[in-house]
């Protein structure tokens, strides 16, 4: 597998255009623009330079050939990308290299884990629950999701969120820090100001349970809004 990183240059002049700025505000254009990294054999000899548009019609599997991302709350600007095959940024930026602020950085890894293995960890997390099939057959037109609010700071109900997540997903959480995420946004219908999700930023410290289910959490991601830069379970070994 592969983790990229991508410096957005944001500007630093009010002034004058700050399309990478504008970029990152619409979320779902970043996740087109990554897709734009993993062209396949008939793209590259038809549309070399990139001219064509963009399409998303044979998307692969996660487990395949897809990828998950993170627009990163935290300065310097930048975006995590992670995919099983190896992207190609230069491809990808070729006809819009002002978006960046510096050359992608790409490593490699194979996720790999054990019982009792402890990590630092970060996940932006979708904060919605499924109604019940009772309710739904009760209300057919209420929707199948429901966001799970938090309010005066107090974010339980999203903490008890992430425990039953990692409980499903090989792994038990501590010293778990929890925010608001608010830099993921949904383009707007028409004349409509873009909205922002009902997101969760959780950074903490995290113990393998199960490592095959935690070696699929973090190939698959965790929880839903994978298109929109959420489900990115980022660990680091903690020494």
């Amino acid at each position: 597998m592969y983790l990229s990183q991508l410096s957005v240059n944001t500007g630093d002049d009010p002034d004058k255009p700050r399309p990478g700025l504008a970029w990152i505000k619409q979320t779902y254009r970043v996740h087109q623009r990554i897709w734009m990294a993993f062209p396949d054999d008939v793209r590259r000899s038809e549309d070399p330079f990139f001219l064509g548009e963009w399409s998303n019609t044979a998307k692969p599997k996660r487990t395949d050939g897809g990828f998950l991302f993170r627009i990163e709350p935290d300065r310097p600007t930048r975006i995590l990308v992670q995919s099983v095959l190896k992207p190609d940024w230069e491809y990808a930026f070729q006809n819009a290299p002002y978006l960046l602020a510096d050359q992608a950085k790409i490593r490699e890894f194979e996720p790999d884990f054990s019982v009792g293995q402890r990590f630092r960890f970060r996940l932006v997390m979708l904060m919605v629950k499924r109604r019940s099939k009772k309710h739904r057959q009760e209300d057919p037109k209420a929707p199948i999701e429901v966001p799970i609010r938090c309010e005066n700071g107090n974010f339980t109900a999203w903490s008890n969120r992430l425990g039953e997540m990692a409980a499903r997903h090989g792994f038990s959480t501590d010293s778990v820090r929890v925010q608001p995420n608010r830099n993921l946004r949904m383009k707007p219908q028409g004349n409509k100001q873009a909205r922002s999700f009902n997101a969760a930023l959780f950074d903490g410290l995290l113990t393998c349970t199960d490592p095959e289910l935690l070696k699929a959490a973090v190939i698959n991601g965790v929880g839903r809004g994978k298109a929109f830069g959420m489900g990115l379970l980022s660990l680091a070994v903690q020494k």
